[in-house]
């Protein structure tokens, strides 16, 4: 099956101000739209209730999830110029009705569903996964809990829509090292090590100013002298969220850009293929990130991109690469050839479609 014509849902795009609905706009439904499929989307409907801080209580959106489900089942069986091809979701289990599934896969039109937290919240989607015709995932680590439920899947990496990926490559660098993205604990510990191990590192991104103010005074002495220890490490280096062009600015600033892909605390505390770790290199940055196996399956380590495994290797890593600002243009510029590539809905739908 060719797939032309598909009817798209990613909840995430549904939610006014969600912090991840710009990146699914650009690279799931611009992405299919870009690669020549005819993409039909949902009409007036809010998903809101299914994001934080609603989705807390499932008893009281249970009724609106009754209610969207219906509105899209009318909205797939009758859409303008006939059902689709296929309907092609990026949602929890909670996002839907489960039987909303069964009933589009009656009426003769196949469930393909992308998930890319498969590691660490897989409960979120089983009883989905469950239903669906095909299961798309990102993570090698998750293919054992997809064949237990005894489903079709697919893992291959995200794709990615070219024309979201701006030429980022670094001319003339202003800066070492930027890490861009959201703060949780991980990020902090990780980047404050960094300072310490020297490296010179920018961080901008949402939260980073707050977690550091939010603990300002714990109780426990020894924790209030390392977050001051913290403060003192990245308070000058931190800066707030960027929209798509300040991004963009910074990016072609920074010799080298730094991921941070670990999820999980403590011991449960791995790292995890994310969208980013495609997106930057694909923008044509020297990307150095977290080792883990499945980049090893998309890059070719200091020659796409640099992994490291401690925040010492890391720091020093940084800091040899912005010597060598001719070999960081050089490992952008053929990352950015293979995710341009390998890595888009061009190459990605003749895998799904195998599939199905």
């Amino acid at each position: 099956m060719k797939l032309r014509r598909v009817f798209a849902l990613v909840p995430d795009c549904h939610v006014a101000g969600w912090r991840y609905s710009g990146v699914w706009h650009r690279h799931f439904y611009g992405g299919l739209r870009q690669a020549g499929v005819e993409v039909v989307l949902p009409r007036d409907l809010d998903f809101s209730w299914a994001r934080p801080p609603q989705a807390a209580d499932p008893s009281r959106t249970a009724p609106t999830r009754r209610r969207v489900s219906e509105a899209l089942l009318a909205q797939i069986l009758e859409a303008d110029g006939g059902p689709p091809q296929a309907v092609l979701t990026c949602c929890f289990s909670h996002d839907v009705e489960l039987d909303l599934v069964d009933r589009v896969r009656a009426a003769g039109i196949p469930w393909i569903n992308f998930y890319c937290d498969s590691l660490y919240a897989f409960d979120r989607v089983a009883a989905l996964a469950a239903r669906t015709s095909l299961n798309w995932f990102v993570e090698s680590g998750a293919e054992d809990r997809y064949r237990a439920l005894g489903v079709p899947f697919l893992r291959a990496p995200y794709a990615l829509n070219p024309e979201a990926l701006p030429d980022a490559s670094c001319v003339a660098p202003a800066r070492a090292l930027l890490f861009v993205g959201t703060a949780h604990r991980n990020r902090i510990r990780t980047a404050a090590l960094l300072r310490l191990f020297g490296a010179d590192l920018q961080v901008r991104g949402a939260g980073w100013t707050e977690a550091l103010a939010a603990h300002a005074a714990p109780a426990h002495l020894v924790k209030r002298a390392g977050w001051a220890a913290v403060r003192t490490l990245l308070g000058t280096r931190i800066g707030g969220f960027l929209d798509d062009d300040a991004m963009l600015m910074e990016l072609k600033r920074s010799a080298v850009v730094l991921g941070l892909n670990e999820g999980g605390t403590g011991r449960d505390a791995h790292s995890y293929l994310k969208l980013r770790d495609l997106e930057f290199p694909g923008m044509g940055c020297c990307y150095l990130t977290q080792d883990h196996p499945d980049l090893a399956e998309i890059f070719e380590s200091r020659k796409d991109i640099t992994t490291f495994r401690s925040p010492w290797e890391a720091s020093r890593l940084a800091k040899d690469l912005a010597r060598h600002p001719a070999e960081c243009r050089e490992i952008g510029r053929r990352a950015r050839v293979r995710v341009l590539g390998e890595h888009t809905w061009s190459a990605r739908l003749p895998q799904l479609e195998a599939r199905l």
